[in-house]
């Protein structure tokens, strides 16, 4: 089995989500939003702290997991943190894994943001006690990549959507001068997508 490593570094189109997250819900509620505070970098730190809980859980290191399921999740958070995972193609010899930096955040952090998400509950789509489980993410998106400013696929993916978690997590291939070329199907650029996210108006 040779093994690819997709880095996770959501930086790129997170703040975007961030914004328009924080001016949804000051939409709905501009008086919850003034009271507590909340901002797109909270909103920006929180989700990249799920992401590299969701990372750790995948490589059975996370610690928290049980402090995990009291952390309210925006859907499209959610969303992304299920789609990744350990993939392994038999049919291809090829076992894919997630990997991410180290994050400042931490649980206590992480909660009193939660907390102040959670006041929201009934203006945006939020889940609770929704951390992925399994240690297995899905076959599409943890086999496209973000490679030269677009997303590439190492098959042709069934929904469009799969690019898009791409995209959102900035996935790319730590090995991408040796595995680019497993990856020949190519998909839109990150402007476009970044465009059709954030445009769509459906992650809230």
């Amino acid at each position: 089995m040779e093994v690819i490593n997709v880095e996770i570094d959501p930086s790129t189109l997170l703040g975007d989500y961030a914004t328009a997250f924080v001016n949804e819900c000051y939409r709905n509620a501009p008086e919850l939003v003034d009271r507590l505070k909340l901002t797109a970098e909270e909103v920006v730190s929180y989700s990249e702290y799920l992401a590299y809980q969701r990372v750790l859980c995948v490589h059975s290191k996370c610690e928290d997991y049980r402090k995990l399921k009291s952390l309210w999740i925006p859907v499209w958070i959610q969303y992304n943190l299920a789609m990744i995972g350990k993939v392994i193609m038999y049919d291809r010899g090829l076992t894919i894994l997630p990997q991410m930096k180290e994050v400042a955040l931490k649980f206590d952090q992480a909660y009193a943001i939660s907390e102040k998400i959670a006041y929201f509950k009934d203006y945006v789509q939020l889940v609770h006690d929704a951390m992925p489980r399994s240690e297995f993410g899905d076959k599409d998106v943890m086999s496209t990549a973000v490679i030269a400013g677009y997303v590439r696929a190492e098959h042709r993916v069934e929904h469009v959507a799969s690019t898009y978690v791409t995209a959102f997590m900035n996935m790319k291939l730590r090995e991408e001068a040796a595995m680019q070329v497993l990856y020949r199907v190519q998909y839109d650029d990150l402007e476009f997508i970044r465009a059709a996210l954030i445009s769509g108006g459906g992650l809230f």
